[in-house]
């Protein structure tokens, strides 16, 4: 395809429409082309150096920017149409988009019955959980049930609109008039193995499959899950020395003393470090060398940072100032910290179909949850970046009392046993190596509470529900325990958020939305069914929690709404003796 096709939103590019993910536009759908086909000269270069050394790759580069060049045909981001199938409303005939007739200059497909009749992309594809997509096999589906797969009669696909079900959707050779309507194939039959199309990559981009492919509409939703990382700013990696060295750090690899850097500077190889001190340069170069990679802690530092408090320094882009608990809560919260600024970076790392992967990373130690081979590749080559972009808001950290905590856990150690067992049955079910999840007690009534603190938050700060994201900091582990939620909000904007939420961190203030907070949470409109519910019911990993009293956006909820339970945080119609908020 050739000429502007559409517009998407760089935030977009992380998230819902990042590489591999369907794109429907007015007259068709596309396909986005994977990083191998990005201009990085368009990007500009995102320096967050933990989060790099996390990922083990060099640079991170937001989306490119660029107005459409229609002179020149030249664009931002390139993709491919997908599905190739075409149907016509009028005749109903199926086939592939080259079969119609293509207008040179808008791209849009038309069909020969009638005069400037559209035609428009069929609904249906195959995927496979190893991220895998390709067209409907139409031609081998109608005609295997009878083995008659020498037919290459033209197509046609009926829809009987009797009932909307997809049973009432039936394809038809003309030639050998064989009929077959898609129920059979969203039942597993009829569908050949998956041949390992990346049309992403390329159209004819593929690879040795052995998984079974799965009938699902274009529009699906779990055809797209981006696997998205993300990292707070913090000191000392906020300040300019820093983010100019990460920058640099592809070029320094074989830099082994400080004496060569002096001579590189001086020949003009590194123009960017001349306002700063040798020896400090060759400390902070030193010091990014020493992360460490995929073992590298995302949570503990940003605990330690927000923790730790800033000054009010114009030139870090992180600053925060601490509340003082009210009095009521002063035995189970520790304390209250307003994060007036705050940057957040957040990478695609790649993405999966049909399941998502659960990103634990927050979780115990950290260890992989989920096979490679289930994550799908953003290049065809092995790339040393990733796409990223830098989100600026504000926020609140609460953490609660250690003290209050460890006589909590023991008096409740057994009543997590469920969701534990529901949580390896979840890993099994699914391929996943069964993790050992030894915070799972700490981490449910943190995310709970996460969760009843947003709903009310929502309603107070002017921001809408979508708006707000949490960042769970849970561990037990000697040294290094954690017990805090940040709820933040940030925006790609540069100018960041407009301050609705973090005041809401004010003493006074922040006492009455948790007070209103937890008087909510005891109570849900799906009582007694709620609080009765159980994590080894259904397999949502859940107690006590439903889409009237806890359940929030999936982009405000770091783990698609799972691992929640009110009876922890406080008393319920059916459990009063787990609440850590019993008073």
């Amino acid at each position: 395809m050739h000429g502007k096709v559409g517009e998407v939103r760089n935030s977009q590019l992380i998230s819902t429409f990042g590489p591999g993910a369907i794109m429907d536009l007015p007259d068709f759908s596309v396909i986005i082309a994977s990083l191998d086909h990005w201009n990085t000269k368009l990007c500009d270069v995102i320096s967050e150096p933990r989060l790099q050394r996390k990922l083990r790759i060099n640079k991170i580069f937001s989306p490119p920017s660029l107005d459409w060049d229609k002179d020149n045909n030249q664009g931002t981001l390139p993709a491919y149409r997908f599905p190739r199938y075409m149907v016509c409303p009028n005749c109903r005939k199926l086939a592939p988009y080259n079969k119609f007739l293509i207008d040179k200059d808008s791209q849009i497909a038309y069909c020969h019955c009638v005069d400037n009749i559209k035609v428009f992309p069929a609904r249906f594809i195959v995927a496979c959980s190893k991220g895998h997509i390709d067209d409907f096999p139409w031609g081998f589906y109608v005609h295997s049930k009878k083995r008659n797969l020498d037919c290459k009669g033209d197509l046609i696909l009926n829809d009987k609109g009797v009932s909307g079900s997809i049973a009432d959707v039936e394809v038809e050779c003309k030639d050998c008039k064989e009929k077959r309507t898609l129920e059979d194939a969203f039942m597993g039959a009829g569908l050949p193995s998956c041949k390992g199309h990346r049309h992403w990559m390329g159209a004819w981009n593929q690879e040795e499959c052995s998984e079974k492919s799965r009938a699902l509409l274009r529009g699906a939703s779990n055809l797209y899950f981006p696997i998205v990382v993300s990292a707070l700013s913090i000191p000392p990696y906020t300040s300019p020395i820093q983010q100019v060295v990460a920058e640099e750090m592809e070029r320094l690899g074989k830099m082994d003393n400080k004496e060569k850097l002096q001579e590189r500077i001086e020949e003009d190889m590194f123009p960017s470090f001349k306002e700063f001190d040798l020896d400090e340069l060759w400390e902070v170069i030193l010091h990014q060398r020493g992360l460490d990679g995929e073992d590298q802690d995302l949570f503990y530092p940003e605990w330690a940072a927000l923790l730790g408090g800033t000054g009010n320094n114009s030139e870090l882009e992180f600053e925060t100032e601490e509340q003082e608990v009210p009095e009521r809560y002063k035995e189970n919260v520790a304390k209250v910290i307003m994060v007036r600024r705050l940057t957040e970076v957040r990478v695609l790392e790649g993405f999966s179909r049909i399941e998502p992967l659960p990103d634990l990373t927050s979780i115990g130690e950290e260890d992989e949850t989920h096979k490679e081979s289930f994550k799908a590749s953003l290049s065809e080559r092995k790339l040393t970046w990733r796409p990223g972009i830098i989100t600026r808001g504000e926020g609140i950290f609460i953490t609660l009392s250690e003290v209050a905590l460890t006589v909590w856990e023991d008096k409740v150690k057994n009543a997590v046993a469920p969701m534990r067992e529901a949580f390896s049955k979840y890993c099994k079910d699914r391929n996943m190596d069964d993790q050992e999840f030894p915070d799972m007690t700490r981490y449910v009534l943190l995310h709970t509470l996460s969760h009843a603190l947003m709903r009310q938050l929502c309603m107070g700060s002017g921001y809408s529900s979508t708006s707000l994201r949490e960042r769970i900091y849970s561990r037990n582990k000697e040294g290094q325990k954690m017990a805090g939620i940040l709820i933040y909000t940030a925006t790609p904007d540069s100018e960041g958020s407009l301050g609705g939420l973090v005041e809401l961190g004010k003493t006074e203030k922040f006492e009455e939305v948790l007070f209103h907070a937890l008087e909510e949470a005891k109570f849900c409109s799906g009582d007694p069914l709620c609080s009765e519910h159980k994590p080894d019911a259904i397999g949502d990993l859940n107690g006590a929690a439903c889409h009237a009293c806890q359940l929030a956006a999936e982009t405000s909820c770091e783990k698609s709404n799972r691992f929640l339970d009110r009876a922890f945080l406080v008393p319920t119609v059916s459990e009063q003796s787990f609440a850590f908020f019993d008073k």
